[in-house]
This record gives structure tokens, C-alpha cells and sequence, in this order.
């Protein structure tokens, strides 16, 4: 057994959260500078929000895997706080609610400042988290992942950070939240081509459980190609070569795509969902650089 306090770190899956921290970058960076020196405690306020609401997805998602048997122990993931008996599924429980509750109330406070839109994208939001892996009909259970992943880790929170900090309508930050958007669909095919097997026999299904590994494979890498084409249109848009490192930043882990494309299914993917994380923060941090004034 392990302390509380490491079994909480590990169930917040710690290695997850580049992936909410990088759109809020991204869409601060699509902001005046004047606007975000203004708006620097919402700006921090939307950060601390993003990452709540990851940490509740992910203690959610522990939650309800474990209450269904889906974390077996044949499960090549690495262990979950449930399945492993470090946490309870009561505490897990009151673990999400004080989670959600400390993001619902952060999120008081931006949605009082920008209204509507912001009231909107939150509630989905935290709807979004529960019901990806939770409730009657959990959404991950019907091929979905991959799609939300796409929409609620790359425009929503990129067109949200911008929204909170402008006040504005613009299509910008809703173009350049598909990078993240397209590397977080990755980040989903990665992990459900490494879960194929334990899905099929627990009767979950995902993309991969319907069109099989070989294809599966292509997705993730059919995510990180679109993540580069974009910051190639951006820098034919703006000639910064700023925007051109982004679009060839994945060379720098081609071995890693490559061994998508070429190794068994087995515990290394998830040395490869690490480092895919680390590439969309990476990606989001350059392609920020260029849109910073």
C-alpha cells in the first residue's frame, strides 16, 4: 500500500494535465497584451479551472471503470487508485464532488465576468467530465473519446480563455484550438489502442474496438498531422517562421510515431501517452510564441 496523500497525486493522473494547462496558453496568447496584463487573475483563475476540471475527469474516470470491472488486472494501463484498493470508491467519490465544487465555484467568478458564453461552456464542461465515463449512458463507452477529446481540449478551452480575456467574438481562437484539439484525439487513440483488448472482452466500445488496431493506429497519427498543417497554414498566413518550427515540431518525436505505427500493443504506450502530452504542451507553448505581441 501506498501513503493517501501519493494515492490522491496518482488518481489525478498528474502526466494528464499538459493537456489542459496548453489551451489556456494558446488562447491567452491570441489576446492584446494590454488585455492580458488586465485580465492576469482570470487568466490564472481559467488555468486552476482547466486543471480541476482534468483531475475531476480523471477521478471520475477511475471511479466508474472500477465500479463496471473494466480495470482488471490484465489491464496494461498503469494502475488506478480504485483497482489497486489506494483509495475507496467512497472517497474517490468525495473526492470528485470537492473537486468539481472548487472548479464550479473558480468558475462563478469568470462566468460572472464574461456571461453567457463562458456560463455555457462551463456547465458543458463539467457536464462533460461527469458524463464521458460516467452516469447511465457514459459517453467514452460509445465511441465518442476521440471526439470530445477534439472539441472540449482544443477550441472550447482555447475560444474560451480568448473570450474571457477580450470579451470579443473572433474565429481565430476557434481555428487554433484545433492543434491541441487534433493532438488530444491522439492522446484518446493512444490510450484506447492500448486498452483494445481489455475493451473488447468488457464489451466497451471505441474507435478501436470497431475499426481494430491497424487502423487505430493511423488515427493517432492521422491527429498529430493535422496538428502540424495547421501552424503550416498559419505561417503561409502570418510568414512568421515562429509558426513553421510548430508545424515540423513533430519531427522531433518521430520515433515515437513511428513506433506507433510499427510495435506490438503493450506497456510502452503509455511512456508514449507521456510524451505525446509533453508535445501538445510543447506545440501549444511555440505556436504561442508566434501569436504573443
Amino acid at each position: 500500500m501506498i501513503s493517501k496523500p501519493k494515492a490522491w497525486l496518482l488518481a489525478a493522473r498528474p502526466k494528464t494535465l499538459p493537456a489542459s494547462i496548453g489551451p489556456v496558453l494558446l488562447g491567452t496568447s491570441l489576446a492584446a497584451t494590454e488585455q492580458i496584463k488586465t485580465a492576469l487573475p482570470l487568466i490564472i483563475l481559467t488555468a486552476l479551472c482547466a486543471i480541476l476540471m482534468q483531475v475531476g475527469t480523471n477521478l471520475v474516470n477511475d471511479f466508474f471503470d472500477s465500479e463496471r470491472g473494466l480495470d482488471g488486472d490484465n489491464r496494461i494501463g498503469p494502475k488506478r487508485a480504485a483497482q489497486m484498493g489506494w483509495l475507496s470508491r467512497s472517497e474517490l467519490k468525495t473526492g470528485i464532488i470537492l473537486v468539481f465544487l472548487m472548479a464550479f465555484l473558480l468558475g462563478i467568478i469568470l462566468m460572472n465576468h464574461a456571461g453567457m458564453p463562458i456560463i455555457i461552456i462551463g456547465l458543458a464542461s463539467l457536464a462533460m467530465a461527469f458524463l464521458y465515463t460516467g452516469g447511465p449512458f457514459p459517453l467514452s463507452y460509445f465511441a465518442l473519446g476521440e471526439i470530445l477529446a477534439l472539441i472540449f481540449f482544443g477550441p472550447v478551452p482555447v475560444w474560451g480563455t480568448y473570450f474571457i480575456i477580450t470579451k470579443s467574438f473572433d474565429w481565430l481562437p476557434v481555428f487554433v484550438g484545433f492543434i491541441p484539439g487534433f493532438v488530444s484525439l491522439s492522446l484518446m487513440a493512444i490510450n484506447n489502442l492500448r486498452d483494445n483488448k481489455n475493451d473488447k472482452e468488457n464489451k466497451k466500445t471505441t474507435i478501436a474496438t470497431i475499426v481494430g488496431e491497424e487502423k487505430a493506429r493511423y488515427l493517432v497519427i492521422f491527429g498529430i498531422f493535422m496538428s502540424s498543417m495547421i501552424p503550416l497554414f498559419l505561417f503561409f498566413l502570418y510568414h512568421n517562421y515562429v509558426f513553421l518550427v510548430g508545424a515540423f515540431l513533430f519531427l522531433r518525436n518521430y520515433g515515437t510515431w513511428r513506433r506507433v505505427l510499427k510495435d506490438p500493443v503493450s506497456s510502452e504506450l503509455n511512456n508514449t501517452l507521456a510524451t505525446t502530452g509533453k508535445y501538445l504542451f510543447t506545440l501549444c507553448f511555440v505556436i504561442s510564441m508566434g501569436f504573443f505581441k
